[in-house]
């Protein structure tokens, strides 16, 4: 009983911090900087340390990954450009990109990755507390294949 009770209070705790809004990740694309909708460091961070959060210990709750990453595309391939402490300060400390992927110097291309990214573009039309839930007017959606982006949709949200 005393374990099952300590399992839903672990329960409740992590869905607590899915309940304010986050602080999104960057991307650089075709020479603008937008929010990031999506972490895909955290697919390399599973495969590398399950349970990785203890690496990034978070003090903000608008943060509860404990980083920001920044993004860029260049020649249709995703890379990592650099990694700050998700503390909410505006001057927060880079991490090295170095002690996640040593020998490897910065931008790390991103093959690990496979999924979808979404960037929101335009006002924002609607706010949501939770995790990413904000609407925008358009969401420019990129595919991508191992660190390839393969394809691109934007989805019109004033509709």
């Amino acid at each position: 009983m005393k374990k099952v009770l300590i399992v839903m209070l672990l329960l409740l705790a992590r869905t607590s911090a899915f309940a304010t809004a986050q602080i999104p990740d960057h991307i650089m694309y075709q020479g603008e900087t937008y929010s990031l909708f999506a972490e895909p460091l955290d697919s390399y961070l599973n495969r590398l340390t399950p349970g990785h959060h203890e690496l990034f210990p978070s003090v903000c709750t608008a943060c509860w990954r404990g980083y920001v990453a920044s993004w860029e595309v260049r020649e249709n391939f995703l890379y990592l450009s650099k990694i700050v402490e998700g503390t909410c300060s505006p001057d927060a400390h880079e991490i090295p990109l170095e002690n996640i992927f040593p020998g490897q110097a910065a931008p790390v291309r991103a093959n690990w990755y496979s999924g979808v990214l979404q960037i929101p573009q335009g006002k924002r039309l609607r706010y949501e507390r939770r995790g990413y839930g904000a609407v925008y007017e358009r969401v420019l959606l990129l595919t991508v294949k191992d660190g390839k982006i393969i394809s691109e949709m934007t989805m019109d949200n004033t509709k």
